[in-house]
């Protein structure tokens, strides 16, 4: 047992003694008592961690797993890789940005092939056409001098159509691998606007189109190259001239959006554009009209340039249209700063 006394004084004297004694056993068995409850505790304590510790690990591998496999599956070339998102912390958002490359991925590669294909098809015609009048030629026909010439012609026509497509090929790889040089300087959009209408203007007769022109006072000066800024203009003013009805007009605009843009249209009042078609104007060789756009020269590639161009020149492209009432295509580009 384990005891203890303690005196009781008064004034000093000592008048009584305490005495306590507690057997070791009880103390024995509250400290044996403690410690099970301590032990228990801690055992407890370690499962408990341990579980969470497991759940926690659990839900940072499984994505973090998933997303090595998919990574790995697009580093073998399978595109068509897109991994659960099932959280919005920082694995969530992992998640969404990788579906978002995989599927940019997928529409560049199908874009790619689209390409490729279209390009085979572009210069398969009139390559083909030009193997079968010299096969002709060859045949007797070169001893007709009639004919001869109309072969000529036609194959001279079909030449300048495949040096046409591979300018615009050249133009559109440039702007792809951002190569394209801007040979920039001070320019009047309006005089460029006047520049591009007179040399429009004799298509335009021939289709009895009336041009008219539209110039607001003050316009600012832009930043550009004119070259490639006439290339635009005489871009749409083509698409304008060939889809609109014979004895219509074609107006051309050009005025300020505050003092930050210039801003240019091209308004016609032709067969305009479908909805469904509208959505995919711009993209590289579509055609809204595939037999009369390839009849007059067209590769479904001139919209798509004229865009990337104007981008180039850090403005923006845009087209409005209403099927049977015309169609409204306009672009702006950044001002001088004054």
């Amino acid at each position: 047992a384990m005891h203890l006394a303690l005196p009781v004084k008064i004034e000093n004297r000592v008048v009584a003694v305490v005495y306590l004694s507690q057997p070791l056993r009880d103390m024995i068995a509250v400290l044996n008592d403690l410690r099970s409850r301590w032990l228990l505790s801690t055992a407890i304590a370690l499962i408990l961690s341990g579980a969470v510790g497991l759940l926690l690990s659990g839900a940072i591998a499984r994505p973090v797993h998933r997303l090595t496999k998919a990574a790995g599956a697009v580093a073998r070339g399978n595109l068509d890789q897109q991994v659960p998102v099932t959280s919005r912390d920082e694995l969530g958002q992992l998640s969404r940005t990788f579906n978002d490359m995989t599927a940019r991925l997928g529409a560049a590669r199908r874009m790619q092939i689209d390409m490729v294909a279209n390009v085979s098809h572009e210069l398969r015609t009139p390559l083909t056409s030009i193997k079968g009048l010299v096969e002709t030629l060859r045949h007797g026909a070169v001893d007709d001098y009639e004919v001869r010439d109309d072969f000529l012609e036609t194959v001279e026509h079909e030449t300048d159509r495949l040096i046409r497509l591979v300018n615009d090929l050249m133009i559109l790889s440039r702007v792809d691998s951002e190569a394209l040089n801007l040979n920039r300087e001070t320019l009047d959009l309006a005089q460029v606007t006047q520049a591009a209408i007179e040399q429009m203007g004799p298509q335009a007769a021939t289709r009895n189109i009336a041009l008219h022109v539209e110039t607001a006072q003050d316009t600012p000066l832009v930043q550009a190259d004119r070259d490639r800024i006439a290339q635009v203009l005489v871009n749409l003013l083509d698409n304008a001239i060939k889809y609109s009805r014979p004895g219509g007009q074609v107006r051309v605009s050009v005025n300020h959006e505050g003092n930050q843009s210039v801003r240019v249209q091209v308004i016609d009042e032709g067969i305009g554009i479908s909805v469904d078609d509208l959505a995919r104007i711009g993209e590289r060789f579509y055609r809204t009209d595939r037999a009369r756009s390839r009849t007059e020269g067209g590769s479904g590639l001139g919209l798509a340039i004229a865009r990337s161009l104007v981008e180039a020149h850090g403005g923006r492209l845009w087209l409005k249209s209403e099927a049977g009432r015309g169609t409204t295509a306009g672009f702006t580009l950044p001002t001088l700063p004054r």
